[in-house]
């Protein structure tokens, strides 16, 4: 039996206005097949329908398929979680068919769909959850606690997708404050260290696996891509700063900054996905809010790593030091250094973890 079958599908999760469930009636399998045509399809053994209703309007909202990897009809030397090792692989989950309202995107809709599926899991005997993610999307992921498992892929309808995993990992959920975290009160997580320790020695062995720093906000209509670096400024020092910015906006595959260039300016990506990049090497893939150039910015060195447009339609916002120096506030200057630290300091302990 799967982890799957395990699962009551009595279960609901109500945050707030909205409500995560299990699909067992054919009038709420309708309501979800507006969502998408594809939920249309003749069910599959180990497969399960899950749904978000918002409460206060009654309409389905978001939904997906959750089935036991074990039971993919997907060749496993082939498929996009190929770096699960077997022992995992009988307890492991994997979402599809993710479909949701345009509307609903940047509210706490996703979040309690897929935190409902997560815990569920676990409560179940599973260790992960796993899904495809399309790289639009990449940054709401990642922030609630998901990471790569493997490379940008590209599919056979010619899109991309990034492999991705949800692991009862303790100190990760913590760093970046991410909602799931409450949600396993009672968790035994010294169970989970073994496959842990797995993804650690695997980012450390892949480095284009490592992400940049994540941080989940408090409210998910306020972030707009700049929420790590201007977090605690005034709304005076909020508009200088980004008045002062640069925006560069480039297809796939073109140079953003170049190795060896000076540290005079970090930046942060506003839309699509980068590569940085070490002697021909991706070793880090950042998406939506993330920082880079901020080490070459801090030390006043040039930088070692170049970074590369990795969608079709990326953007990332630069700024220069003037941008800070020209803050009237001596607070909003020390708020901005405080980011940048923050930042910092979540990629030591991520490296700590794989070097441990």
């Amino acid at each position: 039996m799967g982890i799957v079958e395990q699962i009551s599908l009595q279960w609901d999760l109500w945050i707030g206005q909205y409500r995560a469930f299990f699909v067992t009636t054919e009038e709420d399998r309708l309501a979800c097949q507006s969502l998408s045509d594809n939920l249309s399809a003749p069910s599959v053994p180990g497969r399960q329908l899950v749904a978000c209703q918002d409460t206060r309007s009654g309409e389905m909202v978001a939904c997906l398929f959750m089935e036991n990897l074990a039971l993919s009809s997907e060749d496993p030397a082939q498929e996009p979680f190929a770096y699960l090792p077997a022992p995992y692989r009988k307890q492991a989950v994997k979402l599809s068919q993710l479909s949701f309202r345009n509307t609903h995107l940047n509210t706490p809709a996703l979040p309690v769909l897929l935190s409902h599926c997560f815990v569920e899991v676990l409560k179940a005997g599973g260790l992960c959850m796993l899904m495809s993610c399309d790289p639009g999307h990449y940054s709401i992921y990642k922030r609630l606690g998901m990471r790569p498992v493997g490379g940008l892929q590209k599919g056979g309808d010619g899109g991309f997708a990034i492999p991705m995993i949800a692991l009862p990992d303790l100190d990760y959920l913590s760093i970046i404050h991410s909602p799931l975290l409450p949600m396993l009160r009672g968790v035994d997580f010294e169970r989970y260290r073994p496959i842990c320790e797995w993804y650690y020695h695997l980012v450390r062995d892949h480095k284009e696996l490592q992400i940049g720093a994540s941080y989940y906000p408090e409210d998910q209509n306020d972030f707009h891509g700049h929420h790590l670096i201007t977090e605690g400024l005034s709304e005076e020092g909020r508009k200088a700063l980004l008045g002062e910015a640069l925006v560069i906006s480039c297809g796939e595959g073109e140079e953003l900054i170049k190795a060896n260039d000076g540290g005079k300016s970090f930046g942060y990506v506003r839309k699509g996905l980068v590569r940085v990049v070490i002697n021909g090497q991706t070793v880090v893939l950042l998406g939506e809010g993330d920082i880079f150039g901020e080490i070459a910015f801090i030390l006043h060195t040039k930088r070692t790593a170049q970074v590369v447009s990795a969608s079709a339609e990326t953007e990332v916002v630069l700024f220069k030091a003037s941008a800070i120096d020209h803050l009237k506030l001596e607070t909003d200057r020390t708020v901005i250094w405080r980011n940048l630290a923050q930042v910092l300091a979540q990629r030591v302990v991520m490296t700590n973890k794989m070097l441990d």
